[in-house]
């Protein structure tokens, strides 16, 4: 078997950090915008050179929340790849919008950006591109495509 990623092995090389923290977690008593998630928050907001951040549970919600953020719902399309998690398709619906699913890239399994042009109508709001199998979508065609078309 040929791995794709290799938690175990990731996991070992941080694990007194990772036990660390998680420990402490625990022992405060808050799972759920607790100290370290306001921390977190804090640091992240830093790194990324933004005034906010906020922490959510899992993918789903911070998909969810962005096309929220943007004013995307009902009556809007959000552009993204067949080859996904159904989180992905959740957190779009969630937000009350319409997915509508692209092809992918035969090599990548990524989103094909000649896809979107085919897709685009004028209820397109968004573009939600999906990195899989380590193979980054190619972010700066998607970009392009989106200033001069969205």
């Amino acid at each position: 078997m040929i791995l794709c990623a290799n938690p175990k092995v990731q996991y070992l090389a941080y694990s007194q950090e990772i036990n660390k923290a998680v420990q402490s977690v625990f022992e405060s008593g808050y799972y759920i915008n607790g100290p370290q998630v306001k921390a977190f928050e804090e640091d992240f907001a830093k790194y990324i050179g933004v005034a906010h951040c906020v922490g959510v549970a899992n993918g789903t919600d911070a998909i969810e929340l962005a096309l929220r953020a943007m004013e995307i719902g009902s009556g809007d399309e959000v552009l993204t790849v067949a080859h996904t998690a159904s989180a992905t398709v959740s957190a779009i619906e969630r937000a009350g919008a319409t997915p509508v699913l692209l092809d992918v890239d035969p090599v990548t399994y990524t989103l094909d950006v000649k896809s979107l042009a085919k897709a685009l109508t004028s209820k397109t709001k968004a573009v939600v591109a999906v990195h899989l199998y380590g193979h980054p979508v190619d972010v700066e065609a998607v970009k392009s495509f989106c200033k001069q078309n969205l």
